[in-house]
């Protein structure tokens, strides 16, 4: 064990910390509790949101849909079809999101939305609406804001129906009933990405969101669902919020960084491992090694605030050598490279292990994994490592997964879910 890897372990900060077994079997905790009632997050930290989607659609070629992405900084509108041999997305358009700058009332909020839409009502009738917000789903595919995350400022909004208030809004520019189906960015991802097995050789998939957050949605029989009454035999895609689960042994760093957070106790897997936490982490180590004197540093070192992963991610890769400057030697340099690459593929195991109880609970012995986030592909050493430790859990299971390139499919999942 070298000297990092002690002092890592010293505040349970370890890869070795991060315990599999144990981890899996709090994962079919919550779930099955997740699926069996609803729960507030203190009583079950992953809430299994039921969609209502079916992963099973199929693909009507030159249908023309309206598609809409509300991500957490910006908006995307446009036209995507199947023309029989690839997917177009046409007329495709990005604006800020509302609300990002100042406050908005319900009203300007969707009005904002619709505006951005008004030259695409001629062109098609069905919209596809990815939200990616905390939404309570319904059986009409519509649902209702729960919470605002990513500082987005419009508190009316929260409580209204998603679908129902854009489609109102739409009224101004055209009085045509329409059918929208509102889903979250993952489930997105799963139908998108579900298009690229051409060949149908998974029976399940796992949709996983790995970027700024981190989030998972599976394919999962709809007679384990026991919370919804009165299910159809079928597929229904389930919206996990995995980010919650609170099942994995924290370390220093976790804690300290917790209790920071604007949301004490939430999101706690998300705060371990995804890509808006994982360099406050760093910093956190690197402060503690220092006081220990296993490095050194300048007093130039770069502040917690501007201290971010692309930075990090940069240095890693040799793209950026800003952080050479902080740094007294080379040893200094290699020894805070080695707590970084340690936290990173500390992450990659809390990450691979939260989709491979997924991929279990999916109860088939092929699953297809569907993987968004530029965390997820630029993160030098993450997306190894992960493969590394998802093989030595599944294959030991004997599950075959095939992994697929999500990037670039949520427009097209937006499109998937109006299909059928």
């Amino acid at each position: 064990m070298t000297k990092v890897e002690s002092f890592l372990k010293k505040y349970q900060m370890s890869v070795e910390d991060i315990n599999e077994s144990n981890a899996l079997l709090n994962f079919s905790k919550e779930i099955n509790k997740g699926l069996h009632q609803e729960y507030s997050l203190k009583e079950c930290s992953i809430p299994m949101v039921c969609t209502y989607l079916s992963p099973d659609k199929e693909v009507q070629i030159n249908k023309k849909v309206i598609v809409v992405d509300a991500g957490g900084t910006n908006l995307r509108t446009g036209i995507a079809y199947y023309d029989g041999n690839d997917w177009q997305i046409e007329k495709l358009n990005e604006y800020k999101m509302p609300g990002i700058d100042k406050e908005y009332s319900h009203e300007e909020f969707f009005s904002y939305i619709a505006d951005k839409m008004k030259d695409l009502l001629d062109e098609a009738i069905d919209i596809g609406f990815c939200f990616s917000y905390q939404v309570a789903m319904n059986k009409d595919l519509d649902g209702k804001l729960v919470a605002w995350t990513k500082e987005v400022k419009a508190k009316e909004v929260v409580g209204k129906m998603v679908g129902a208030s854009l489609l109102n809004a739409l009224k101004k520019y055209s009085p045509i009933e329409r059918k929208i189906v509102v889903l979250n960015d993952t489930t997105s991802v799963l139908l998108g990405g579900k298009t690229l097995d051409l060949k149908h050789n998974y029976p399940k998939y796992v949709g996983v969101i790995y970027g700024t957050g981190f989030n998972c949605c599976y394919s999962e029989d709809n007679n384990n669902i026991q919370k919804i009454h009165n299910l159809e035999n079928g597929k229904m895609i389930i919206n996990t919020e995995t980010g919650n689960f609170a099942g994995f042994n924290r370390g220093l760093f976790d804690l300290e960084l917790d209790k920071e957070s604007s949301y004490v106790g939430n999101s706690l897997t998300e705060k371990m491992s995804s890509g808006r936490y994982l360099s406050s982490l760093i910093y956190k180590a690197t402060l503690k090694a220092k006081e220990e004197g296993l490095l050194d540093f300048n007093d130039t070192i770069i502040s917690y605030d501007d201290f971010n992963l692309p930075l990090v991610s940069m240095y890693l890769a040799n793209l950026d050598h800003t952080l050479d400057k902080c740094f007294k030697n080379d040893l200094d340099k290699e020894t805070f490279k080695e707590i970084a690459y340690n936290l990173i593929k500390r992450a990659s195991k809390i990450v691979a292990i939260t989709v491979s109880a997924f991929a279990i609970k999916s109860n088939v012995n092929k699953v297809g994994i569907i993987v968004e986030g530029s965390t997820f592909y630029k993160l030098p050493s993450f997306k190894d490592s992960f493969i590394h430790y998802l093989d030595q859990i599944l294959k030991s299971r004997n599950i075959e997964y095939g992994l697929f390139d999500g990037r670039n499919r949520i427009l097209i999942g937006a499109a998937m879910a109006v299909m059928g």
